[in-house]
């Protein structure tokens, strides 16, 4: 229901100003004469055939990371054109090259490539950025989100990008062609913003061996060690249309309530026009009102900007909806926006009601109850840390989950239950750790059939390098369900620590964190301590070595999927086999996958360490898949068959 308070805060949000205006940002770096690029009047059809960018100007990527001039040659030599409309981007990539090899992740070990969006807020240094990477394998086109602002392989749909790839290994050369929708480059649009950073970064592979072409010089293109980026930036140009043209923008994903919400919208139109309208929806689970402006537009680009103004909006989502209607009252444009707003007194009033469910000590004298606190308190610090830290444009789907889980779990509190989800999903809950008294975060599954009367064993699974354990413990459950629908294995809790950060390699504090999760999770489900299994792949599978052999009797069994035996030069770390040497466990149940194509991990070092076992005549399952990349495989029926056998003995 609409209460008279809410609505007239909405309807504040329209006593707005608006204007019409020419913008022209100015921005810490500058583009040169020679980076422009141009309007398209016409669609481009993305079909690998190249034959309609003749005419477009064409840029040499031929700049090592250090930035030295690599000469074209025969054996390698790439250039790319650009071009934009008002609904995507588009780039068109040649190489000439002596050979290809089209490996796994060829965007980073070769054949392919690398390009990087950056936002020039900073200049050609950037912490805002959208790095794809596209090539082929096999005879399958490739096209990822690598990196965003810093976080590897984000959870972001890329379907709508379209890409065609053309090798002509006769002649010599591949070519590709990609169109990128705006909405995946937030918040650059070129009507709007009219310069923006980009970079390209191909990957030669000969005979096993890369070689970096840049378009721009950027040693850090792809690292988990720095969060900036580099790119040339350059000026996007506008057509004279010849039918009108739409483009809107928001300054932003999410707001404290008294923060400004600013709407830019442009339209590029062929005419002087007059009556014109712009409509305008705000909506939220309170409340929804619209709003009705009447413009006129001039010939060339028209940019109109909204400044909605109110009291208190509350926190939550709202989703605005933008629509341009012509002299003919036809719709003739409309874009739709989404942004979350955090009310900062709605909020400590949420943090003073968990401060009156922790002064009740009887509550607190009850173990479960207290060591599920945690799961809460977490959740206020990621929002504050959001709200504070995050680009602009931040992602804020998890936002609004967290807000609503706060909503959920201090209702249970204050009832006098757990900070605990219902089984049958995917959380993350946290503890606070002994090493530091932080709080630090872990995701679980728990069956919908779970029984705290019965001891459920627990499947632990460490992630890999660079990306959270959120994406490693759904694939990771998945699999498991799947066996357990087959009734090829029996039921499972599943912990996935984060372990401090996402490329520690479980040394260290890191690996103390995933004890200490382990310990945590005892103390909120009944776990069957007899059967704990620890997995982990490839960064996780040296973390599944390291602390299967330091910490033997906690765990039943252990399973490494590609994984390393020694950490990167910069850290320090146990090589898994001296570990072996000093440890000499006399009985352990393993299990080691690796295949034979790895790039990310060489197979050679899952061969070591089957060599070193056999030397120390310890029983293990080693199973290496002929023709697989860096995970490029699936063996969990294997691994599940073998994991049944152990659990029964």
């Amino acid at each position: 229901m609409r209460t008279p308070k809410t609505r007239t805060a909405l309807l504040l949000v329209f006593a707005s100003f608006f204007i019409s205006y020419q913008l022209t940002p100015v921005w810490p770096g500058q583009s040169s004469e020679n980076s422009i690029i141009f309007q398209t009047g016409d669609k481009i059809v993305i079909d690998g055939n190249l034959e309609e960018w003749s005419s477009m100007k064409e840029f040499p990527v031929n700049l090592s990371p250090a930035g030295e001039k690599i000469d074209a040659s025969l054996d390698i030599a790439v250039a790319v054109r650009f071009a934009f409309d008002s609904e995507n981007f588009y780039a068109a990539l040649k190489a000439i090259d002596d050979r290809f090899e089209f490996t796994s992740r060829s965007w980073r070990y070769g054949d392919g490539f690398y390009l990087t969006f950056l936002d020039p807020y900073q200049g050609n240094t950037s912490d805002r950025f959208y790095s794809f990477g596209f090539s082929l394998h096999g005879d399958k086109i490739i096209k990822v989100l690598v990196n965003r602002d810093g976080e590897y392989f984000p959870e972001m749909s890329i379907q709508d990008i379209q890409l065609e790839i053309k090798p002509d290994t006769a002649g010599r050369s591949i070519s590709y062609e990609i169109s990128i929708p705006w909405k995946y480059i937030r918040p650059f649009k070129p009507f709007i913003h009219q310069e923006w950073g980009i970079n390209l970064v191909y990957v030669d592979r000969d005979r096993g061996q890369s070689k970096v072409l840049q378009l721009y010089p950027d040693t850090d293109y792809d690292t988990e060690l720095s969060d900036l980026r580099k790119g040339d930036i350059f000026r996007f140009t506008a057509h004279r249309p010849e039918k009108h043209e739409f483009q809107a923008s928001i300054n932003g994903s999410h707001y404290h309530h008294e923060g400004e919400k600013i709407i830019t919208g442009a339209v590029n139109s062929p005419s002087e026009s007059s009556n014109w309208k712009i409509n305008y929806i705000l909506s939220s689970a309170k409340a929804t009102v619209s709003s009705v402006k009447n413009i006129s537009l001039k010939k060339g680009m028209n940019l109109f900007r909204f400044l909605l103004e109110q009291e208190d909006l509350s926190s939550g989502s709202y989703d605005l909806s933008l629509g341009i209607i012509d002299n003919q009252d036809s719709l003739k444009f409309r874009e739709d926006m989404r942004f979350f707003v955090l009310n900062q007194n709605e909020f400590e009033k949420l943090k003073s009601r968990l401060v009156q469910v922790k002064r009740n000590e009887t509550l607190l004298e009850d173990t479960k109850f207290r060591e599920s606190l945690p799961t809460l308190e977490i959740r206020f610090e990621w929002i504050d840390k959001f709200m504070k830290d995050s680009p602009p444009y931040a992602d804020i789907s998890f936002l609004d989950q967290w807000h609503q889980e706060l909503d959920f779990l201090l209702k249970n509190v204050e009832e006098g239950k757990p900070a605990l989800f219902l089984p049958g999903r995917l959380v993350r809950l946290a503890h606070r750790s002994e090493i530091d008294n932080t709080l630090q975060p872990y995701s679980v599954f728990i069956p919908l059939d779970y029984d705290e009367k019965t001891p459920t064993p627990l499947f632990v699974t460490l992630h890999g390098s660079g990306v959270d354990e959120r994406r490693t413990i759904y694939s990771t459950t998945v699999n498991l369900q799947r066996a357990r629908a087959r009734r090829r294995l029996g039921k499972f809790i599943v912990l996935s620590p984060q372990a401090r950060g996402l490329s520690d390699w479980y040394i260290g504090d890191s690996g103390k964190d995933v004890i200490e999760c382990l310990d945590h999770v005892k103390k909120l489900y009944r776990i069957d301590e007899r059967n704990i299994i620890l997995d982990g792949f490839s960064m996780g599978g040296y973390g599944a070595w390291r602390l299967g052999l330091l910490y033997p009797k906690l765990f039943k069994a252990i399973i490494i999927r590609s994984g390393a035996v020694s950490v990167p030069m910069n850290l320090k770390g146990e090589n898994i086999l001296d570990l072996l040497d000093e440890t000499k466990p006399k009985r352990m149940n393993i299990f080691i996958v690796h295949g034979d194509k790895d790039n990310a991990v060489p197979v050679k070092d899952a061969r070591l360490v089957v060599k070193k076992l056999e030397e120390l005549e310890i029983e293990f399952n080693y199973l290496e898949v002929k023709g697989a990349a860096h995970g490029g495989y699936d063996k969990w029926d294997e691994i599940f068959s073998w994991l049944k056998k152990i659990i029964e003995k």
